[in-house]
């Protein structure tokens, strides 16, 4: 069962939203979708659009809104767009019901939503509780490259006053047709390393063909050269037996929340375990999880990283040099033919870059390789360009991927 994505668009100008002709015309002329059914019910415009070959059901309707005070503002605003953004009284509610491909959806809902109001202050997603910068969702609504999958969903870290407890819960998955995930039990000092196994999780299950059922295993990283984190979703309902009652997160506070579709995160120590139906909390692996795992990224995603990279890699170029930057590439090298197999070809590295030319960059490796012998931290060479897979712009004040490139369009 899917829940319907609910996003509100904020229009520059609010009388944008009184000329339902020009947004129905530009939403007609925008590349790659088609309008098949366009019906009026009660203020409220139902459509029927293919966008890249794929059906989607789309409602639209102007409504009054007012800035949630608890939605997390996933982007940098000038403070002209805040106040401007807190002067709106109306937006353009975006309904759409996702289809099988979770990350083509929720582009194609982003794409809808600049063709019919190009011109925009923000968006709220309002199914994973966060407020989206304009000069994001135009930026990714032009290109050719979903954004990352994180965008779909937000996860949300709720702590106890009165003593070490976190609570992690995710929301905006239950749109894709897959459970919210959480992480128990969780603490001050770990939860951002719990933070990106949910992450992991949330990607890897946002591009599975079916589901993972419960207490299914899914591998998720390398913690070291011999370790591995698998992992495994088990319902909220059995998940809280497990804890008091009253513990943040525990039963008493299924009441009247976070008791739909939703399930913990638990992990398998070894294939006996998982064989026994025997998991263990996440906290098993804490120690590991504060060093430098590798994640298992897909095929899929990893072609997508690449291919946004590659298309913004100009940004990143322009970027090299500027003061108290600092540019980071992340490189996808063949390892030893030992360690080769069906599903494991190359390895993707972090590298410091310290020269640029036309063909390629100077690079310094900024951590140890897993499966490539002759390479080692610190090693400096020579690499072309088409070996990126990802890259990083640090600044004193942030950190912009290929995906943030719009911070550096709007200064």
């Amino acid at each position: 069962m899917r829940d319907i994505s609910h996003m509100l668009a904020v229009p520059v100008l609010e009388e944008e939203l009184m000329d339902l002709d020009g947004m129905m015309t530009r939403l007609s002329q925008a590349d790659g979708i088609q309008i098949c059914q366009a019906t009026m019910e009660e203020e409220v415009m139902k459509l029927r659009l293919q966008i890249d070959q794929a059906d989607y059901s789309v409602e639209l309707y102007p409504t009054g809104f007012q800035v949630p005070e608890l939605y997390r503002s996933l982007h940098a605003f000038p403070d002209v767009d805040i106040e401007a953004l807190q002067q709106m009284e109306i937006g353009l509610a975006v309904e759409m019901t996702y289809g099988a491909d979770a990350l083509a959806s929720y582009h194609a809902q982003l794409r809808i939503i600049h063709a019919l109001l190009p011109e925009k202050l923000a968006v709220f997603d309002d199914s994973s509780e966060k407020i989206l910068s304009g000069r994001w969702a135009a930026l990714a609504a032009s290109s050719k490259i979903p954004p990352a999958p994180r965008y779909i969903y937000t996860v949300q870290a709720v702590s106890d006053p009165e003593d070490d407890l976190v609570w992690l819960h995710s929301h905006g998955l239950n749109r894709c047709g897959i459970t919210e995930l959480e992480v128990l039990h969780s603490s001050k000092a770990v939860y951002q390393s719990h933070y990106s196994v949910m992450e992991m999780m949330a990607n890897r299950l946002l591009e599975m063909e079916e589901p993972l059922g419960p207490l299914e295993p899914l591998f998720l990283a390398h913690l070291t050269s011999e370790e591995s984190l698998v992992g495994t979703l088990v319902p909220w309902e059995q998940a809280v037996e497990l804890y008091a009652p009253h513990m943040l997160g525990g039963k008493n506070d299924r009441e009247e929340s976070h008791n739909g579709h939703t399930s913990a995160i638990f992990v398998y120590p070894s294939y006996e375990d998982f064989q026994q139906g025997t998991y263990g909390a996440l906290s098993l692996y804490d120690e590991h999880l504060a060093g430098n795992p590798i994640y298992m990224l897909t095929t899929g995603e990893t072609k997508r990283m690449k291919a946004l990279a590659l298309e913004r890699l100009e940004y990143m170029q322009k970027a090299f040099g500027k003061e108290e930057s600092t540019i980071q590439v992340k490189l996808g090298l063949e390892i030893d033919e030992a360690h080769r197999s069906e599903d494991l070809s190359t390895e993707h590295i972090w590298f410091e870059v310290l020269g640029m030319g036309r063909e390629g960059m100077t690079a310094k490796l900024t951590q140890e390789p897993y499966y490539i012998a002759d390479l080692h931290k610190g090693d400096t060479g020579q690499y072309p360009w088409e070996l990126i897979t990802d890259w990083a712009i640090y600044t004193p004040e942030r950190r912009i991927t290929p995906d943030d490139v719009y911070l550096l369009e709007s200064k």
